[in-house]
């Protein structure tokens, strides 16, 4: 008896690893001699240079150049892939923006991948997923447009349906948890306002607005009605719009709430200067979205990035000359803008890391409680003044 037990198992691990065998696979990617503004497959292109995975199942490491008009890659296997194995083709970069181009295997109808779809989170995602809905022949190849503006690595590789969409339901959930901490945050921060009727607790409360709605667009859980414009306007406008406005709350809470234009009144008219600058530059972008929609958010990133060192300076210099809140100022947010400036970064092609997204989030709800805290003692030591 036991010796037919052992049989069976050994007959059920050769199996199993014959399958594992069988079901592994490699991707080669290859970048062809093609314009990216090209709207066609480059089906006869040269080649340009040649990527292959390390190991099967394991993802191809590519790097492109910086190109405006981005990049064509072929796509090859080196086994047929059925349409029952519910697998894509996930391409990860750190620097995803737009929609890509994308020719399945052996088909001449191109489609349109956006980095999400309806409710999908977008405000972590950094993929593009390729659906294999007829799965691939080994003598077929993909062809895959990058609408890249910067170099960028990207890592191609398989993955399935069930595992997308758990990753996409995880990262929804993240969002909604950190925006549900926000809401709670905002509540309390707008009764403080009523009580005291200090501007600071507004500008607050407008920040927290503005990153809320921000995460909550971009994390799906927001639909923004059809007739308020084309999808990319509903879309990346409206993100965009927010995240402008919780930059220039950001910096009027600064200066009140570090008395700039007491301790370095110079730096307090310049950081009021930089948020007229950011709402000069929404402006432009609800007159002009359609026209500056490729190269809009590049203004509204390398502003923050003016403002960020700025911010911490003067935090700094107000911390070092006794200013009373501005600990709490450096401790709430240093992180939060240091994740915002990588993301930021990136949009220049500085930095291929993945996690700066997900940072950022968590940053967001643990500054809020820190600048709760300032704020909370605040507004006990106007009202012991009896002001």
């Amino acid at each position: 008896m036991r010796r037919i037990v052992w049989s069976a198992w050994m007959v059920w691990l050769l199996l199993f690893g014959w399958a594992g065998t069988a079901a592994a696979q490699a991707v080669t990617v290859e970048l062809l001699d093609a314009p990216g503004a090209q709207a066609e497959a480059p089906r006869s292109a040269a080649v340009l240079a040649r990527w292959s995975a390390p190991a099967p199942d394991q993802p191809t490491r590519v790097e492109v150049p910086q190109r405006p008009t981005g990049h064509w890659l072929r796509l090859r296997v080196d086994r047929d892939i059925a349409a029952s194995e519910q697998r894509m083709v996930e391409v990860q970069c750190a620097r995803s923006y737009g929609a890509a181009r994308y020719y399945p295997p052996g088909s001449a109808q191109a489609q349109s991948i956006p980095l999400a779809k309806g409710d999908e989170p977008s405000l972590l995602s950094t993929a593009w997923k390729l659906p294999l809905r007829e799965g691939w022949r080994r003598a077929d190849a993909a062809y895959f447009r990058v609408p890249a503006l910067v170099s960028c690595a990207m890592q191609i590789g398989f993955t399935t349906q069930s595992e997308v969409a758990r990753r996409d339901e995880s990262a929804r959930r993240f969002a909604i948890g950190a925006y549900s901490v926000l809401l709670l945050m905002t509540l309390f921060v707008f009764g403080l306002w009523l009580a005291q009727r200090d501007p600071v607790y507004l500008y607050y409360c407008g920040y927290l607005v503005s990153i809320s709605v921000y995460m909550l667009v971009l994390s799906g859980w927001i639909v923004i009605p059809e007739h308020w414009g084309s999808p990319p306007a509903r879309r990346n406008g409206v993100a965009w719009s927010a995240a402008t406005l919780a930059t220039v709350f950001q910096l009027l809470f600064t200066v009140r709430f570090l008395d700039l234009p007491r301790w370095l009144p110079r730096t307090a008219r310049f950081l009021r200067a930089l948020a007229w600058t950011n709402l000069a530059w929404l402006a432009v972008l609800v007159l002009a979205f359609e026209q500056t929609r490729g190269f809009w958010y590049l203004g509204g990133n390398g502003l923050l990035l003016l403002a960020i060192p700025v911010l911490l300076w003067s935090a700094v210099m107000v911390w070092r000359r006794g200013g009373e809140y501005a600990g709490y100022y450096l401790l709430g947010w240093t992180p939060l803008m240091a994740f915002a400036g990588m993301i930021a970064a990136k949009t220049f092609g500085i930095g291929q890391a993945y996690w700066p997204e997900y940072g950022l989030v968590l940053t967001v709800v643990l500054e809020s409680g820190v600048l709760m805290l300032a704020l909370t003692q605040r507004a006990a030591e106007r009202h012991r003044r009896g002001q």
